[in-house]
């Protein structure tokens, strides 16, 4: 997959261009345990080396760290970023042609740490870093895309979560397609733990998350494919790719990146995209394990 340098603020993927992810077929990927338990994930598949297409250059001098990656499904061709924490609440749309906008959102930003796209046209912010795990509870921003894309303050929906067990730091926001579940993946040196929200989020009472599976360590970013069949955790040297909730992942191992923290799928699931924190950084694209096939 070729890509075209345009010698502004991004360099994107030509495959990107004139496409979107698919819609969202029928039946939700179901957690493979129960609302009780956390299941540990089998032994991963063989490793597969990464080979990546690239760069992809982010120039705008606003964003210096980009920290999530979520592909529209609105607007062709168009991914959505946003800054670490210390900035303000922006997301900022960008294409082949640079920044087209910045959406500006009527909520806080403390520690947003990813974000996704839905097939309903909604974007969801993950204000859930933690790393002294000392909140007590943490947010999920959504706003829809707007439909014509400019720069504008858009209406924004909170919802609180709640960690069973106590504070942690999660850096990885993933959100069903098919269902609109979402879930948070804890960043532990360690390994962590996939949280599952409730079906229905509530915007008007916190709303408890439950263990469904663990994860790998220091996870800083998710996403599922457009068909929900296959979702994907990243760290700083691994992207891990699954089946399912509690299943076996393949890893690849992606060419370095500086502050590797986020990651989108592309339109049709065959790649990730993965992102770094920096001034001037580059996405780079990496193959997934038997997609297309």
């Amino acid at each position: 997959m070729s890509w075209r340098s345009w010698g502004l603020a991004v360099v994107v993927v030509g495959a990107l261009a004139g496409c979107q992810r698919g819609q969202a077929p029928a039946h939700p990927l179901e957690p493979a345990v129960s609302s009780t338990s956390t299941t540990s994930a089998p032994s991963a598949a063989p490793e597969t080396p990464g080979q990546a297409a690239g760069p992809l250059t982010i120039a705008d001098p606003r964003i210096t760290e980009s920290s999530g990656l979520a592909l529209s499904h609105v607007h062709d061709g168009v991914l959505y970023t946003h800054n670490d924490r210390g900035d303000t609440a922006a997301l900022f749309a960008v294409d082949s042609n640079g920044t087209r906008a910045v959406l500006r959102l009527d909520a806080p930003a403390l520690d947003w740490e990813d974000m996704a796209a839905s097939p309903d046209g909604r974007l969801w912010v993950a204000d859930t870093g933690d790393n002294d795990e000392v909140r007590e509870s943490v947010t999920i921003e959504v706003v829809e895309e707007p439909e014509v894309l400019v720069s504008a303050s858009l209406v924004t929906t909170s919802y609180e979560l709640v960690y069973p067990d106590g504070p942690h730091d999660a850096e990885a926001l993933l959100v069903d397609p098919r269902d609109l579940r979402v879930y948070l993946v804890t960043k532990e040196p360690d390994g962590g733990t996939i949280y599952a929200a409730p079906a229905q989020l509530d915007p008007d009472r916190p709303n408890r998350l439950r263990a469904v599976a663990t994860a790998p360590p220091n996870i800083s970013a998710g996403d599922f494919a457009s068909d929900g069949g296959t979702f994907a955790l990243r760290n700083q040297g691994k992207v891990f790719f699954y089946g399912e909730i509690g299943g076996a992942p393949t890893m690849v191992t992606p060419p370095s990146q500086p502050q590797g923290e986020s990651l989108t799928f592309d339109a049709d699931g065959t790649h990730v995209l993965l992102g770094s924190e920096g001034a001037n950084s580059e996405v780079i694209q990496v193959a997934v394990p038997g997609a297309g096939r």
